[in-house]
Formats: C-alpha cells, sequence, structure tokens
C-alpha cells in the first residue's frame, strides 16, 4: 500500500474540535485538584475528547484512500526463431531483454514462448522476470525449418488465467510458412487478449543461389523423347551454377552457365524419361563459389508416364479422314474410331462417360453448324439433360482434361447467281462468331484479306483547285475520297502511303502501317496548306511510287490510287510504265477522276488496262465528287485486292524449340522453315495466349495451340484430306507432325470417370485435401488413404491422427480420414523433399474395392529457406501486414524498439482504493460513550493493580 491521503468532504468543521475541547476540559478544570485527579474522572475526560473528535471526523466527511498494486497483469512474449531470423538474432534478444527489464519495475507477470512450425513455453508466467531471460536462452529450440505465427499465437492464448488484462507481444519477420495469423487474430482480440508486434527483420544480403521455382510441359509427354522444363534461378551474386536433372534418381541431363548478380534467369533443362509410371524429377544446384543456403538447390517435380492413344475423329462427310485416319493408325501408334458427324445410324458419343473413353477427340472439318446436327439435332446429355454438343465437348476439355484438335476443311454452297463455289467451313468467322466453340480455340476465325500495300498519288496542278458544282473544289473532295478510302476500307495489317504530283511529285507520307492513324491524320491534313500549281506529269510518280511498295516486303498485294481531274500530260509514258510494273511487280492501278471530261475516259482506260485491268484490281472511276467516298471504297475492297489466292508455301516455324518440329526438317537454305509444304490456309487471328508453332507469310497462324481449364486444344489452319495439303499428308515430315500434334494434346493425367475425386491445397508443409466421393456409410462402405514415396514405400495411413511422437516425423497426419468426418477431408504434413503419391481406395461391405484414386504431390523445401524474401518490395507487404495484425489484435505495431513503451500503455499498474471510516467512528463513538458510563457507574481496577493486588496477598499467605 503506498500513497495513502486523508480526505475531508467539508474540513471547515473540523474547526469543531476547539470548543468541543474546550467543553469537555472546562468541567474538569473546575473541580478541585483531589477530585480531578481520580481514576474515572481522567478516564472520563479522556473518553469524552475521543468522542467528540470522532463525531467531528464524521461530520466532516472523512475518507481514507491509498493504492495497491495490480497483481493480475500478464504479459507473454511470442518470439520467432525460426531460421530466417538467424540473420537478426542479436538485435532480438536485446529487443527481449529490453522488455523484460522494463516489466520489472512494475510488478508484471511474464511468461515467453518461442516459435517457428511448433512452440516451445520457455518461461512460464512468473513476477520473478529476472529469470525469464536466462530461460529463454537455454530453452530447447522448436522446429526452427518454418514458421507459423498463426498456430502460435493460437497456443499462446490458452496460457493466459487473467485474459482481461493479458496481452501477446509478438516479436518476429512477419514472415509466414504455414496458415495465416490474420484468420486467428480476431478471435483472440474478442477474448480480451491483445496483440503487440515487434517486427524484427532484415534484408538478406549473404551470398546465395537457389532454384524458385520449376515448369514442367504442360502437354502430353512419352518415354525416349527429349523435352524441355523450365528452371528458375535466382542469384544475388555472380556465379557459376551446374544444373543436373535426375529421372527416378537416374542422372538424364546436365548443364553449366554464368549468372550475374542479382538476377533472375530461367534455364532450360532437358528431360529424357527412361521408363515409364510415375517419375520423380530432381532438380540439382551446384554452386562454384560460396553458398549461404544449401536446402533452395533441390527442387522436386513429377510426371505421370502413361500411354495415351485413344483418338475420336468426327468428319463431316464419310471418307474425308481417310488419309488422317492412316496416318495415326500406322505402326499402331494410336487407336482411331471415326464418325459422321450427322449420321444417326452410327450415332457419336454424346454423354461424358462415352467421350471421356477418348483421350482426345479430333474435330475434321466441323463447324459450329455441324455439331448442331449431332444425333439428329438433339445434340448431348450431361446430368440427365440435353446440351448443345460443343458444351458436351467443353466440359469434357476444360474440366476432364482431354485433347481436342481442329482441322480446317471446305464445303461446296450455290451462291446468288446459282453456281456452285468452294468456302471454308471450319474456320467461317459468322458460323463461329461469339460461339462456345470459338471460345475454346486458341485461334479467332476473322475475314482474313491478305495485307495491302497502297500509294495515294494526288494531282496538285492548278486545274484541282477549280471550283466545282457539287461545291468545294476538286482537292477538297480528293482529300475526303482518300481519307474515305484508308479508314473505311484499309485493315489494321495494310500500308498506306501518300505523294502528290504537278510538273514534279512529291512524297507527303512515307508507306506507313494502317494502325498509325494520327501520323495518316496528320498528312491528310498537309494537303490542304500544299501551294497548287505546274503541269500534270504522273509517269514518274507512278515509278516512284512502285519503288516505295516494292521495298515493303511484308505486304502481299500492291496498289496505286491516282486522285485527279483526268487531265495528264503524259498518257503514252504512263500507259508503258503502268504495263511494266504490273507484268514485273504486279502492282495494279487505280484512276480516280473527279468531274472529268468524258472525252478522258479512253486515255485513263489505257493506263489501267495495261496495269492488268479490272480483272486484276485495276479500274478508272469517274465521279462528281457525290459519291467518291463510296466508289473509292468499293475499289480497295474489290476481290481481286481482298481475296486470297491460292499459293504454295513451305510453313514458318515459330517456335524452334517445340518438340513438335524439332526433328522435321528444314528447308535448304533457310532454318526458319519446313521442307514440306501447303497449297493454302484459312485466315484466323491467334489469341494472346495462345502458342502459335507454325504461320505461314505475313505471320498468319497455321498451327497453334493453349491450355484450355484441363485441357489442350490445338487448331490447324488448313486441311487434311488433300484440298491445300496433297504434299503434306504424303510427306514423311507432314505425317509425323501431325502425329506430334496429337500426342501432344493427349491427357497429362487418365481422365476415365472415377467415383472419387479430391482437391488439394499445400500451404508450405501444411497439406488440405478434400475428397468428394459417394460413401454410403450406413451399408458398410468406406474410404482408405494412404501415402507412399516415389519408391512405393507407405509412408502414412490416413485412417488415423498420428501420435505425438510422429509430429517430429518427416510425414504425418493431423486430421484423420474417417467415417466421423464422413471421409470428407484430412490434413497432413510433408517435411521431406520428394515426391508422394496418395491412394485413396473406396471399398464395399465386403471390403471389396470397388474405386481407386491415385494423385500425386511434391515438397521441394520449405519456405524458410527462400533467400529472396523479404526484398524491399515484400518487406513493405510484411509491415503492412504486420501493422494489420496488430490492429486487429487491438494492439500496437511497435515503432521504436530501442524504447517500446507501447507494450505497458493501457495496463492498469495500480487500484485506487479508498476507505470510508464513518461508520466506524460512529461504532466507536458510541461504545466509548457507553464505556464512559460503565466508568462513571462502577468502580474498577487497573490491570496492574489487580496484578499487584494478587502478588500481595500471596505474598501474606506464604507469610502467614
Amino acid at each position: 500500500m503506498k500513497n495513502f491521503q486523508i480526505q475531508l468532504a467539508y474540513p471547515w468543521l473540523l474547526l469543531l474540535i476547539i470548543p468541543a475541547i474546550v467543553l469537555t476540559l472546562l468541567p474538569y478544570l473546575k473541580l478541585s485538584k483531589r477530585h480531578r485527579r481520580t481514576r474515572n474522572r481522567v478516564i472520563s475526560v479522556v473518553l469524552h475528547a475521543c468522542i467528540m473528535v470522532l463525531a467531528i471526523c464524521t461530520l466532516a466527511g472523512m475518507t481514507f484512500t491509498y493504492q495497491v498494486p495490480n497483481k493480475e497483469n500478464e504479459i507473454i512474449l511470442l518470439v520467432d526463431v525460426s531460421d530466417s531470423e538467424e540473420d537478426v538474432q542479436a538485435r532480438r534478444d536485446e529487443f527481449v531483454e529490453l522488455v523484460l527489464q522494463q516489466s520489472a519495475y512494475d510488478g508484471y507477470k511474464v511468461g515467453l514462448v518461442t516459435f517457428g512450425y511448433n512452440q516451445v513455453y520457455a518461461a512460464k508466467l512468473t513476477y520473478d522476470v529476472d529469470e525469464v531471460y536466462e530461460k529463454y536462452l537455454s530453452a530447447e529450440l522448436p522446429d526452427t525449418t518454418a514458421t507459423n505465427i498463426a498456430s502460435a499465437l493460437s497456443y499462446t492464448k490458452t496460457l493466459f488465467k487473467n485474459k482481461q488484462s493479458a496481452k501477446i507481444v509478438l516479436i518476429t519477420d512477419g514472415k509466414e510458412t504455414d496458415d495465416d495469423a490474420s484468420t486467428v487474430i480476431r478471435s483472440i482480440a474478442a477474448q480480451g487478449i491483445k496483440v503487440d508486434v515487434a517486427e524484427i527483420s532484415e534484408r538478406f544480403t549473404e551470398c546465395d543461389v537457389q532454384i524458385s521455382a520449376v515448369e514442367m510441359p504442360e502437354y502430353h509427354m512419352k518415354q525416349g523423347t527429349e523435352y524441355t522444363a523450365s528452371v528458375t534461378v535466382q542469384t544475388n551474386q555472380n556465379a557459376s551454377i551446374t544444373l543436373n536433372v535426375y529421372d527416378n534418381g537416374e542422372l538424364c541431363s546436365t548443364m553449366s552457365k554464368d549468372l550475374k548478380k542479382n538476377t533472375t534467369n530461367k534455364l532450360p533443362a532437358t528431360l529424357l524419361f527412361a521408363g515409364d509410371g510415375l517419375r520423380e524429377i530432381t532438380f540439382k544446384l551446384s554452386i562454384d563459389g560460396e553458398d549461404k543456403i544449401f536446402e533452395n538447390n533441390l527442387y522436386y517435380a513429377y510426371y505421370y508416364l502413361e500411354n495415351f492413344n485413344n483418338v475420336l475423329i468426327l468428319e463431316r462427310e464419310a471418307g474425308e479422314s481417310t488419309i488422317l485416319k492412316s496416318i495415326l493408325e500406322e505402326n499402331e501408334e494410336f487407336e482411331v474410331d471415326c464418325f459422321v458427324i450427322n449420321d444417326v445410324t452410327a450415332p457419336v458419343p454424346t454423354d461424358l462417360t462415352a467421350l471421356c473413353q477418348y483421350d482426345s477427340v479430333i474435330l475434321n472439318n466441323i463447324s459450329n453448324a455441324d455439331m448442331k446436327e449431332v444425333n439428329g439435332g438433339v445434340g448431348a446429355t450431361y446430368n440427365g439433360k440435353n446440351i448443345p454438343f460443343a458444351e458436351l465437348l467443353e466440359i469434357y476439355v476444360g474440366e476432364c482434361g482431354g485433347g481436342l484438335f481442329t482441322v480446317g476443311g471446305n464445303k461446296e454452297i450455290v451462291n446468288e447467281s446459282g453456281k456452285t463455289e468452294t468456302v471454308a467451313n471450319a474456320y467461317n468467322r459468322a458460323d463461329l462468331y461469339k460461339t462456345v466453340y470459338q471460345s475454346m480455340l486458341p485461334v479467332e476465325a476473322v475475314n482474313y484479306t491478305p495485307p495491302l500495300g497502297v500509294m495515294f498519288i494526288l494531282d496538285k496542278s492548278g486545274s484541282m483547285t477549280t471550283e466545282i458544282p457539287t461545291g468545294g473544289t476538286r482537292l477538297d473532295w480528293a482529300r475526303r475520297g482518300m481519307e474515305s478510302a484508308i479508314m473505311g476500307a484499309m485493315k489494321q495489317r495494310d500500308y498506306v502511303g501518300i505523294m502528290s504530283f504537278d510538273s514534279y511529285e512529291n512524297a507527303i507520307l512515307q508507306l506507313t502501317p494502317r494502325t498509325y492513324e494520327a501520323k495518316i491524320e496528320y498528312a491528310l491534313n498537309k494537303l490542304k496548306d500544299k501551294e497548287s500549281g505546274g503541269g500534270t506529269v504522273l509517269s514518274d510518280a507512278l515509278f516512284h511510287a512502285a519503288q516505295a511498295l516494292t521495298a515493303q516486303e511484308d505486304i502481299d498485294k500492291r496498289h496505286i490510287v491516282v486522285v485527279s481531274d483526268g487531265d495528264i500530260a503524259d498518257i503514252d509514258e504512263c500507259v508503258a510504265q503502268a504495263q511494266a510494273l504490273y507484268n514485273d511487280r504486279g502492282i495494279t492501278i487505280t484512276i480516280v477522276a473527279i468531274e472529268p471530261n468524258d472525252d478522258k475516259r479512253e486515255n485513263l482506260e489505257e493506263i489501267t488496262n495495261a496495269a492488268g485491268g479490272p480483272e486484276a484490281g485495276s479500274n478508272v472511276i469517274f465521279d462528281d465528287g457525290q459519291s467518291l467516298d463510296l466508289k473509292m471504297q468499293q475499289d480497295l475492297n474489290t476481290p481481286a485486292l481482298k481475296e486470297m489466292e491460292k499459293e504454295t508455301f513451305n510453313p514458318i516455324i515459330n517456335d524452334s524449340l517445340s518438340t513438335l518440329v524439332k526433328e522435321l526438317t528444314r528447308l535448304e537454305g533457310n532454318d526458319k522453315k519446313l521442307a514440306i509444304s501447303l497449297d493454302g490456309f484459312y485466315g484466323v487471328k491467334a489469341r494472346a495466349t495462345a502458342d502459335v508453332i507454325l504461320t505461314g507469310n505475313h505471320e498468319v497462324p497455321i498451327y497453334a495451340q493453349w491450355k484450355y481449364g484441363e485441357g489442350r486444344v490445338g487448331s490447324f489452319m488448313s486441311d487434311l484430306s488433300g484440298y491445300y495439303s496433297k504434299d503434306f499428308v504424303v510427306s514423311t515430315d507432314g505425317r509425323q507432325f501431325i502425329k506430334n500434334v496429337v500426342n501432344n494434346l493427349m491427357p497429362t493425367k487418365n481422365i476415365r470417370p472415377n467415383d472419387i475425386s479430391i482437391s488439394l491445397k499445400s500451404d508450405n508443409y501444411t497439406n488440405t485435401m478434400n475428397v468428394y466421393a459417394s460413401i454410403d456409410t450406413k451399408n458398410g462402405e468406406y474410404l482408405k488413404g494412404m501415402i507412399y514415396d516415389a519408391q512405393g514405400n507407405l509412408i502414412a495411413d490416413m485412417g488415423a491422427v498420428s501420435g505425438a511422437e510422429a509430429r517430429f516425423s518427416d510425414c504425418y497426419i493431423t486430421t484423420s480420414l474417417n467415417a466421423e468426418n464422413n471421409y470428407s477431408r484430412c490434413t497432413f504434413v510433408f517435411k521431406k523433399s520428394g515426391v508422394y503419391r496418395i491412394v485413396l481406395t473406396k471399398y464395399d461391405k465386403q471390403n471389396a474395392p470397388v474405386a481407386t484414386f491415385e494423385t500425386y504431390n511434391t515438397f521441394s523445401y520449405s519456405e524458410e529457406y527462400d533467400a529472396y524474401l523479404p526484398t524491399e518490395e515484400s518487406a513493405l507487404v510484411y509491415t503492412e501486414k504486420l501493422t494489420e495484425l496488430a490492429e486487429n489484435g487491438n494492439g500496437s505495431m511497435i515503432e521504436n524498439l530501442e524504447n517500446p513503451w507501447e507494450i505497458f500503455e493501457g495496463f492498469i499498474i495500480e487500484f485506487k482504493k479508498s476507505f470510508d471510516p464513518r461508520f466506524l467512528f460512529m461504532i466507536i463513538a458510541i461504545t466509548l460513550f457507553l464505556l464512559d458510563i460503565a466508568v462513571r457507574k462502577f468502580k474498577f481496577k487497573w490491570p496492574h493493580e489487580l496484578i499487584r493486588e494478587y502478588k500481595a496477598k500471596k505474598e501474606e499467605k506464604k507469610n502467614g
């Protein structure tokens, strides 16, 4: 007790003590000395005085106040001692010692818990703060290979006895490898426990090289073929490394490379499988020089090598897939079934179970409209409902993981003139636009036009400034017509240039991509400012325009548009020039004459006829300005300029590392082109995320593929029935390419329907598995789960929680797979690097297995050994997360680690007590009053008198 104080409600009443004493002493003093000094009289006066004082203190409202220390305050320091804290151990220990020293002064009860993946109660709550630090330094360490802040907080909250006056001081770098502290912090705060956070971290600066990730090929692989994985290696120093790749423990490839400081490198690693089944793939890094952390030099992946070869071909017309089927059935590589898509006598598989018996589906010249005819137009069935066949295919690919290969083709139609013509069927834009089928493809069907280069030559002679009856000058209408043709008829892949001529030609805009709209618009506006004058000499302008068009290699067709009044001075020279340009370079010419004299038509037609005439796309346009815009647009949209011409080409290799083309023969003298050829293609646009393996001229996709959900889809933009591909399908390389494609699109796992499916989430050491299976436990059905290593050794039985002794092993079960949770979930821990095989088996009541499901998981190294966290950016993320943690824990983020006053703020150190003695005073006063009456009424002796009298009698008796 301290700070004792006496407080008075009415202190001025204490003045009554003076008259009270006077009134007490005055009668006493008036007595003679003989009567005054008697025992009873003296005691009575004293009692009167005491009664008076007590009564006056009661009237004055006297109370007593004082303070007593609070013995219920409890603080537990929760200290992160995981391996990532090793570099800041000294700073951390200094902070712990400082907090303990400061807490010793105010009577706190202090404890200390250390944690990594698990926790150790290093020092139990005690008032003897001095011994806490010694226990902290000498305590057994927890598992330091990981950091689980959530588990540590949950454990620590159970240690308090007085939760309303309790606080956890979390001391950490903020790096979590398992669980998430934000999921438990609010429940802790709801119990009244506050959480302060002290961030003690340091960016990793020591020399280290690590494997951060491995990207395995996402397609089907087979034994004996080389594939490439991408290995991400990070380094904070200049380092010479060697990367070894092992297949089931056997070295299959090695590579060496010099890495530069502070770089992230994606290194290609060759995979070559020596057998089938489960392949444990190990990537091991060796460093020539210093390496701080060795745990992050090893990385595991896996692949289950299985032969998938069941193929379903759907064709539009019977016999259309004869060549394709023969290619796939060579050497019995694939087992192929072929159906005509609209043949109701031999219906195609239209339910998911039947479709999943095939590993891959090939749509050979099948359009979206063709798929609507499946099953006589009824479509497919799924979960008891009729759905379009295209939607069933989407489920087959996206959810089940099946492969889909689409091949182009044609169909014959009767046009408006009654003639039969051949048009594209499979990749028809109008047919595919905004359909489920289109959404699955790695390409988007477009109305393809070959890239066109157009050079506009504007007549700037004096006659072009003449006003015409429709309003404005010929020059004004010419500029408007050119703008309309460029913006309205030319495509994004086209090129445009602008020249002017009178007596001499002038370059206004060099040949420029149509996408540069601002530049084109600027050039058109410049035409308003040019002064007009001089004659109309065209031949030199034609020659220079042709030179510019010829120099542009990535265009397919070249065209010149001359805009004039038709009064051209050098007709003969222009005719000769036009004929030479057309014959030698294929350049066509259109002449636009604005309000010309009719007698000029024959001369102008002589020029355009020399350039191939209307059939080639060379025309003469006569107009008075009113319909010039439309006519100039129609000229650039003429089929001669827009339609693709059938021509033979060698596919260009866009991805030289792809296994699809690795072993195929290249064209002599050009390693980027295949030796095999195609005679045409169907124009499409590749999607942004698609892998384009082959292209045609002008980067037109010929074969592209992508991952769609769980499966893969590939599209070949030519046919395989001999229309465009007569040489391709008979060549060895062409046939091999098709086999490579089909194999590449195969699933990476078995897609046959299974009664058991799972979702598996890995959080560093911790793995959470949710099981989806129909288990009739009432009829004795049950599920068993086993975990094996890659060599087939049993690691753990998922049916029971592992005992306490197993928590220190490499693999153990924390939530069992049993009837209590209806075999729906299991959590387990992997702490040893490697590949794990998880097998779930469903049994009936006779203990006979009725369904089996296998999956695989890998663990390489704990995130604790990711040396590149925290970086400067991620350190900020950690700080923000810890600040949020402190806020949600109703605590503080400790800013000053040298003076952590926030920890002790808010605690009640002492309780202020008060005591009202007035009732006691009144009782004492009444007692004294009664005693006064007794004293005056009765005679009594003092104890010493009684003793003296007793001794005297005893002595008298002795002498008597």
